[in-house]
């Protein structure tokens, strides 16, 4: 049903239909010019904004470039109406989710999609950067995702100047926590971030006191696939000198990373999967809106060719060789039954005229249980954990202890155990990248990886992660649910894709000739993981498991790297 009155005022000439959704700059309704008949988006400033002579000053003096500005990944700005009564943006409506929405249903995308994602924010930027005109507050609800998987920004300039890190604390540069104005080097700073949360799930930095973290927490590149570890450091670096100069020097970086990692032809592929991604986000309801930020930065809260005269570069991409896994039948459940107390309802897909894609044989849809259970850990980010990994070709994983958040990642206080030069259970302590391990009365320390103690380490940061559970659900092409057990398969070539897990994935495909991973995960009534088993390999013969669990749910203090 149509609507004409939002606040008190209404734009002149315009029927409004339905409200689209708000955040703090204001409203925004889907309207339709009455002279033309065209749909327009509406955005009407919230009242403190508008009032702001210092802020409608300047949005004034941007919304003329702003209106000259035509490029396929910026959203058209249109006019900016003003009254006695309030003031309002007219722009371009677009058929599309935002980007906020893509990550909260589907959590990471794969590195294809964050690439093509990257590059689109990229376009829109360089386009509005030659116009001089800087975003300021950048974050996944001013990207939309359309139908062909291109992405578009939006919103450009409307935080007012000192601000902007409150609008976006988790994708803030340092330099805005200290009060410098927006710049090129801040919008590349907060594309990167939102790049990142494609690849990873999350934002490169959560928790308390995010503009110290934002100032000094080290790069947690490491989460990355390696052939983008230097894009993320790049565009993350603390200082701005030490950023891309500008969004096209990025840009020529971000494709010759995709190319020499991915093959030609990468962006194609990444804009199906964002296609798909954006198709699945569109059935589902619209997520929360994040709380206001009151963070500060003395008190802080958290957790090619050039663009605009030529041609620009067509992306496309090459599929990615992958290995081939072999595997077997599953039987787990009765392995998770046992204590068994309250299970959470199970996930339903939302109702709608539009086709439902395709759901894993079973019939669960995964995308709204993985939402709750990243929700659900990240209002607990720590608990008490077991690890174990057994099977054939000298995998075997010893390790229990607790972990907790640091810089937006896990570390660990743990006993440990491995094969090898790793077969006598040590204390060890995991931060960041490198292992600590009790010898005598001193501690030493090496980065992960290798052999012995190191080896065993990275092997339970990744197999025994929550985020391994999610990708396990994610990838599943058979999920079924019984008193709160998950119980699924996912094909092993696909899992070895997986941002950070596929090395993992990659070896177990090696030592047992698997094609399919299964699994069975048991969830307590916060959607919280209590246990997991995952098999690559026959059920009888030469396989690979894992399973662990997870007790004592709360907020961990954060383990600190011994002395």
């Amino acid at each position: 049903m149509a609507f004409n009155v939002v606040d008190g005022w209404t734009v002149p000439g315009f029927t409004h239909e339905r409200e689209l959704g708000g955040g703090a700059a204001g409203r925004v309704v889907l309207a339709v010019d009455d002279p033309t008949g065209t749909k327009v988006a509406i955005k009407y400033l919230d009242g403190a904004l508008a009032a702001d002579e210092a802020f409608v000053t300047r949005f004034r003096t941007a919304a003329r470039p702003l209106s000259q500005l035509e490029d396929p990944n910026v959203v058209d700005f249109y006019d900016f109406v003003e009254s006695a009564d309030g003031a309002a943006i007219v722009m371009q409506w677009v058929e599309g989710v935002s980007l906020r929405r893509v990550l909260a249903v589907q959590g990471s995308s794969g590195p294809l999609a964050a690439l093509s994602m990257l590059g689109g924010i990229l376009l829109g930027l360089a386009a509005a950067h030659q116009h001089g005109v800087v975003h300021g507050a950048l974050r996944p609800a001013n990207v939309l995702v359309d139908a062909e998987g291109n992405a578009q920004v939006t919103d450009f300039a409307t935080a007012p100047a000192g601000t902007e890190a409150r609008f976006g604390p988790q994708y803030a540069a340092p330099e805005l926590w200290d009060g410098e104005p927006a710049t090129v080097a801040t919008d590349l700073y907060a594309a990167t971030a939102i790049f990142y949360e494609c690849l990873t799930g999350r934002p490169p930095y959560a928790g308390r006191n995010l503009a110290r973290l934002h100032r000094e927490a080290p790069i947690p590149a490491d989460e990355v696939p390696g052939p983008l570890r230097e894009l993320v450091h790049q565009g993350l670096a603390k200082e701005p000198e030490k950023r891309p100069k500008s969004a096209a020097d990025f840009l020529g970086a971000l494709e010759d990373a995709a190319v020499s990692a991915y093959g030609p032809s990468w962006e194609a592929q990444g804009r199906g999967r964002l296609t798909e991604l954006a198709a699945q986000a569109a059935l589902q309801p619209e997520p929360p809106k994040p709380k206001p930020s009151r963070a500060s930065g003395r008190n802080p809260v958290v957790a090619g060719q050039q663009p605009g005269g030529g041609s620009r570069t067509r992306w496309i991409v090459a599929a990615v060789a992958v290995l081939l896994l072999a595997g077997g039948g599953a039987g787990a459940m009765t392995l998770l039954k046992k204590d068994d107390k309250k299970s959470p309802p199970i996930p339903t897909t939302a109702q709608s005229s539009t086709p439902q894609p395709a759901l894993p044989e079973g019939g669960v849809d995964p995308a709204p249980l993985i939402a709750r259970i990243d929700q659900a850990v990240a209002a607990a980010p720590g608990a008490a954990f077991s690890y174990q990994q057994t099977g054939c070709c000298g995998f075997p994983v010893n390790s229990r202890g607790t972990f907790g958040l640091q810089g937006g990642q896990a570390s660990f206080s743990m006993t440990l155990a491995g094969t090898g030069t790793a077969r006598k259970p040590v204390r060890a302590v995991l931060v960041q990248n490198r292992l600590y391990v009790l010898v005598g009365k001193k501690w030493k320390s090496s980065a992960l990886g290798g052999r012995g103690y190191p080896a065993a380490a990275d092997q339970v940061r990744q197999g025994g992660s929550v985020t391994n559970l999610t990708t396990l659900l994610r990838s599943a092409t058979k999920l079924t649910e019984s008193g709160g057990i998950y119980e699924g398969e996912a094909p092993a070539a696909k899992l070895a894709q997986a941002p950070g897990l596929g090395p993992m994935y990659a070896r177990m495909a090696q030592a047992t000739g698997a094609q399919q991973i299964v699994f069975a995960i048991k969830f307590d009534a916060g959607h919280r993981p209590v246990k997991f088993w995952v098999r690559a390999g026959a059920e009888k013969g030469r396989n690979q498991i894992q399973r662990g669990s997870y007790s004592q749910w709360g907020a961990k203090p954060a383990v600190k790297a011994p002395h």
